[in-house]
């Protein structure tokens, strides 16, 4: 800990502290430097971590220094997220660059490690690289980003053409969720290293249709959005993607998925184009039985069935009863999908298993008849 009093600093007389400390047994020690604080509590905002982590903000311990202190657990392994509430007010722990990057709110994130690595590893394998690319949306008017994850040795492959995932994040978040908490190109990195899954491209927009569209209002699952997004995805995204990258561009070599709003999108859009998309997949999809028949069942009417139609949800989700409702009207549609309800809540905690599970079924050959 030291004070920094160097007038060409703008942090100066800050009090640098370390934090998080993630301790031999798991226990994690947060502190937060604030003298003239009445109150700091730390603040965990993982939902399906209930008696595991945190449930409710629980009180810190000002030190004679003016640093607060806590420690908790032991923790489950896992990637967390976390904030500091100081007097009522959110705020992120400045000594921890680790942060999870969304749209409105920001929170930090604390990876408890386990004895075997996770499926989220940055392990000894060989890496892919995420970048960022800018295009320019014909739909919403704007220059928009979009973040793209190419497999590894996609640099020295030659001709080689690999199909797309289209990964959408949930309301709230930003083309940079999946990378930066869901850690996507770790679990395909991994993957792809023990032939798990299918070396392929993975396509992260942003899923708001902004502008147009506040990021004041409600979920990206809306109708309004999705149609606006659908449009700027189609008539945008795709074609920028498909003109720049080495990609197959047949309608099996094409997946779309998201998490929660962007979970709805996906089953939306990928079931209204099943000419575009061959595989569909909702994680936690906030979603409306009254588009069931409206939307699912009129794009499923006419069009070739899905090559994979994959719904999950854990059961502390508040989207649980609705993405049931869904498995139940697929069964009773005769639609073949496969169903994946677990227990737990609606955060990257599951929805990182999912795109584990959902990216060893991509993109494979069809079983003979």
């Amino acid at each position: 800990m030291a004070n920094v009093s160097d007038p060409t600093n703008f942090s100066r007389n800050r009090t640098y502290v370390v934090s998080p400390v993630i301790n031999e047994d798991r226990t994690v020690t947060f502190r937060f430097a604030a003298p003239e604080a009445g109150e700091v509590q730390l603040h965990g905002l993982s939902s399906s971590a209930r008696g595991e982590f945190l449930e409710l903000p629980k009180p810190m311990v000002r030190r004679d220094d003016g640093v607060w202190e806590i420690t908790v657990g032991p923790v489950a392994p896992n990637i967390y997220r976390y904030n500091f509430l100081v007097d009522g007010a959110a705020v992120n722990d400045p000594n921890n660059s680790q942060v999870s990057q969304n749209e409105r709110t920001l929170g930090n994130l604390v990876e408890i490690p386990g004895d075997a690595p996770a499926i989220y590893a940055m392990d000894d394998v060989s890496h892919g690289n995420v970048t960022m690319r800018w295009y320019r949306s014909s739909t919403l008017g704007v220059t928009r980003r979009m973040l793209v994850y190419t497999p590894p040795g996609y640099e020295a492959s030659g001709d080689q053409q690999f199909p797309v995932l289209y990964l959408l994040h949930g309301t709230g978040g930003s083309e940079a969720n999946w990378t930066n908490e869901g850690r996507v190109n770790f679990i395909l990195d991994n993957l792809i290293a023990c032939d798990a899954a299918t070396p392929m491209l993975v396509v992260m927009p942003y899923g708001r249709a902004y502008p147009k569209i506040s990021r004041e209002s409600g979920s990206i699952g809306f109708r309004e959005n999705i149609e606006l997004f659908e449009r700027d995805l189609l008539s945008s995204v795709i074609p920028e993607v498909e003109a720049n990258y080495r990609v197959l561009i047949d309608r099996q070599s094409r997946a779309i998925a998201g998490l929660s709003g962007g979970g709805g999108q996906s089953l939306a859009i990928g079931l209204g184009n099943l000419e575009m998309f061959g595989s569909i997949a909702g994680f936690s999809a906030a979603i409306r039985e009254s588009e069931f028949e409206d939307v699912y069942g009129a794009g499923l009417a006419d069009s070739p069935a899905p090559n994979l139609l994959w719904v999950g949800c854990g059961d502390l989700d508040h989207l649980y009863d609705v993405n049931r409702a869904l498995l139940s009207w697929l069964e009773s549609e005769g639609v073949d999908h496969i169903a994946h309800l677990t227990g737990g809540g609606h955060d990257f905690q599951n929805w990182r298993p999912y795109l584990h599970d959902v990216a060893k079924r991509l993109f494979k050959p069809a079983a003979p008849q």
